[in-house]
């Protein structure tokens, strides 16, 4: 690929000079404000680890489930969940999607329910799932919800993250607070077990602290113009097909970076209106793709998305393909997302093909940026550029 400094980068990362700035200076700090996140989840227990994945490994661990257990978890996911639940000792077994909503689908859940001992609900793209049919279904086993996207997002007036026996949060995404996972417990029958194990978990040292506030702050550098199509896209196209990442797949535990936390709290206060801001991006260029052929995000009655990423979806993987490099010529990077999820699932975790809406999304879908740091006449480019590539 040839530099283009003009391209707008697929995912925002917004964590600047000022974040990097207190970030440095709370890395000796050992208290933390819970009263931003009450005031957004209640009065609830709020845990911390290194990342979202091992913040759903201890929640696991936590529910002593034998060895060998079945979690059920869409198969539609980043398959670092997938390496959680394999390193708390158990088995992922796959559920497919809605269709219309990209979430864990109730009625391939309750075909698959007799056998599981905990389910993994994803709220993708911030699309609040149906919690209500999933409990329901579940029928007392725990539901551990995964808000990695949906921060901010709302069921029928209740915050995700405090519609299951648990949830996490991947601080890195949407509020892009550098890293770190958060948990939030609704079951107050946990609290002692998973605060004894985050409390056992290795604190990063002061040196490993300073370099991880240098790596947040530069990835996050590259990751906006000029430098992204400068630099960051053409070296990763470079070495993405001679390194395969999947062969050495790692997962540490610690806890979270003190940095990380503090500028999480520091940012959470006023970030409903960041989503506020991406969510009109978000009309705007629903406003503008209305009439195509795409398949639009929409909201679902009674629920409120934090519209953290922004999917359209296309007839065929070719189609697909050929709009996403149109795209890129054109000036705007996107994302296949998870794209690559089912072949490494059959490759890695047994997945044995009963997914099938799930395989179909993964050839159609396809990301394009609507972030709230966009102005508007990038929205209106990003929006023009698909309505000619689809012509």
């Amino acid at each position: 690929m040839m530099p283009k400094p003009s391209l707008i980068p697929r995912f925002n990362l917004d964590y600047n000079f000022k974040d990097f700035c207190y970030g440095m200076m709370s890395i000796l700090r050992d208290d933390f404000d819970s009263k931003p996140l009450e005031e957004i989840f209640g009065e609830r227990t709020f845990l911390f680890t290194s990342y979202g994945r091992s913040s759903l490994y201890v929640i696991l661990k936590a529910l002593n489930l034998p060895r060998g257990s079945k979690v059920g978890v869409p198969l539609y996911s980043c398959t670092v969940v997938f390496d959680a639940i394999v390193n708390a000792g158990l088995v992922p077994c796959f559920v497919d999607i809605d269709l219309n909503n990209y979430t864990m689908d109730p009625g391939d859940l309750e075909e698959k329910i007799e056998d599981l001992s905990a389910v993994v609900v994803i709220h993708t793209f911030g699309r609040p799932a149906d919690m209500d049919k999933i409990n329901k279904i579940a029928n007392g086993i725990p539901v551990i919800e995964d808000c990695a996207h949906s921060l901010m997002s709302r069921y029928k007036g209740k915050i995700t993250g405090t519609l299951g026996y648990a949830s996490f949060f991947s601080l890195a995404k949407y509020i892009s607070a550098g890293g770190g996972g958060m948990i939030i417990l609704n079951d107050n029958n946990m609290v002692k077990e998973i605060e004894s194990k985050t409390r056992s978990l290795e604190r990063p040292s002061i040196l490993k602290e300073i370099k991880h506030c240098f790596v947040v702050y530069t990835r996050s550098l590259l990751y906006h113009k000029p430098w992204f199509g400068l630099f960051a896209l053409p070296i990763g196209l470079a070495i993405e097909d001679k390194v395969d990442l999947m062969d050495k797949r790692s997962f540490e535990i610690s806890a979270i970076n003190r940095s990380d936390l503090s500028v999480f709290i520091k940012k959470i206060s006023s970030f409903g209106m960041k989503v506020e801001v991406q969510r009109k991006n978000s009309f705007l260029l629903m406003e503008k793709l209305r009439d195509t052929p795409l398949i639009l995000p929409y909201e679902r009655k009674d629920t409120y998305c934090n519209y953290y990423l922004f999917p359209i979806r296309f007839e065929n993987v070719k189609e697909r393909d050929s709009v996403s490099d149109f795209l890129r010529r054109r000036g705007v990077d996107t994302s296949k997302l998870y794209s690559e999820t089912p072949l490494k699932a059959r490759r890695y975790y047994g997945y044995e093909g009963d997914c099938p809406n799930t395989e179909k999304l993964a050839d159609t879908i396809l990301v394009i940026p609507n972030y709230y740091t966009l102005k508007e006449k990038e929205l209106v480019k990003i929006a023009e550029s698909v309505k000619v590539a689809i012509k």
